[in-house]
């Protein structure tokens, strides 16, 4: 297809048609936009070229099974990233040199101040929509993201009744763990392995690469040996880099389960999940309660570190503490016992009616106090965690 022509600005001054007068600005603005109007359509053409330019550009890895060998794989592939590279150095370059479009676009809006089809509305400059049609690999995106944004508000008061449920039942439910954000030092990693080796002293750790980096073995009848390269500090990720040598097809599973792990900038993380596959020949799926799956048998491979927590009410916990404290003293006033051989408790401060300076409250402040903390499960609930606990799920469980 041939490239559209490139018109440039006419100069200041000059004779803008062969049928217009030198001293004709209507004739000179007219062909001033067709000038720019053109510009625009090859623009637009163009970065619509650029918009396939990445799937074009990968096609050869996707279907990479159809190439004789992998010189021709790559031999086409640098073909491809040469041509997206040109075509995405052409687009720039024609905005650049071609920015009086934009300028002239933006300046003529401006003067339209009192609003109309120029699109400025009491001299505020907005956006025009865009006419062009929407990708097809954007559509879902789109339609997604205005589905989320119109059930917001819905799924707020739903996740507040949620809690309050939960915190009415004491129910558990899992939250996301914590991750390391930045990069580890070598004295805390140095900490995390002598930790780990105590808590398992039948799995060999040793450092390697001048201390860059880690051997981990895991025992009979596994034996699996992973290697784990420690993150630079001038790198962009603290990603910890695990690789297996063996390249059968469960080491494959496993080997894809550490890459995708969350929390890749712990090493605490990795090693603990790493030492979970000592028992990989026994340890059912969370899911589905199986320990094999699919035409091949697959185990249960993915690792991932389930931290519980549950919502409990105050006034419900306040309730089991008077329980308790009923099987030692028939009434809620304690009595000092320990005189008497029996335990000495301490004062409960929450049953304690006193004010701030120490004088006894007004049962009346603390009455409406208690209407206020009533007023949502969040204000009520107090968090506690349950535990943490590794559990492994087959691939195609996870999807399910």
């Amino acid at each position: 297809m041939p490239a559209d022509p490139a018109p440039s600005k006419p100069a200041a001054g000059a004779p803008s048609s062969q049928n217009a007068a030198p001293d004709d600005p209507d004739a000179t603005e007219e062909t001033t936009l067709v000038n720019a109007l053109t510009l625009l359509h090859q623009m637009h053409h163009k970065l619509t070229l650029l918009r396939e330019s990445i799937p074009h550009m990968v096609q050869p890895i996707m279907k990479a099974g159809s190439y004789a060998s992998p010189e021709a794989l790559f031999d086409d592939f640098s073909k491809r990233t040469v041509k997206a590279h040109e075509e995405l150095v052409e687009f720039t370059t024609l905005v650049a040199d071609e920015k009086w479009v934009f300028e002239k676009a933006l300046n003529s809006r401006k003067d339209a101040v009192s609003g109309g089809p120029s699109g400025a509305e009491n001299g505020e400059i907005r956006r025009w929509k865009s006419s062009a049609p929407v990708p097809t690999y954007l559509k879902t995106a789109l339609a997604e993201a205005a589905a989320r944004a119109k059930g917001s508000k819905e799924d707020d008061e739903k996740e507040k009744k949620r809690k309050a449920a939960a915190a009415e039942a004491g129910k558990e439910r899992e939250v996301p763990i914590d991750e390391v954000v930045g990069f580890e030092s070598d004295q805390t990693r140095r900490e995390i392995v002598e930790e780990f080796r105590k808590a398992h002293d039948d799995i060999k750790v040793t450092f390697e690469n001048d201390g860059k980096g880690l051997e981990v073995v895991l025992p009979k009848a596994v034996n699996l040996t992973f290697s784990i390269e420690f993150p630079d500090a001038s790198a962009e990720s603290n990603r910890y880099i695990v690789t297996l040598p063996v390249p059968p097809y469960l080491h494959i599973l496993i080997l894809r389960s550490v890459i995708t792990r969350p929390n890749a900038g712990s090493l605490k993380y990795l090693l603990d999940m790493l030492a979970t596959y000592k028992t990989i020949y026994k340890t059912k799926c969370f899911k589905c309660n199986k320990l094999t799956h699919g035409p091949k048998a697959d185990l249960p491979t993915v690792r991932r570190l389930r931290k519980t927590i549950k919502l409990v009410r105050k006034e419900k916990k306040d309730a089991n503490e008077s329980n308790g404290d009923k099987n030692t003293s028939g009434t809620s006033d304690k009595m000092d016992t320990s005189a008497d051989g029996g335990p000495q408790r301490p004062p409960n401060p929450v049953k304690q009616e006193q004010g701030g300076d120490g004088k006894p409250g007004n049962p009346a402040v603390e009455k409406n106090d208690g209407e206020k903390a009533d007023q949502s499960a969040d204000e009520d609930a107090e968090v506690e965690l349950v535990e943490e606990h590794w559990v492994a799920y087959h691939e195609g469980c996870l999807g399910v």
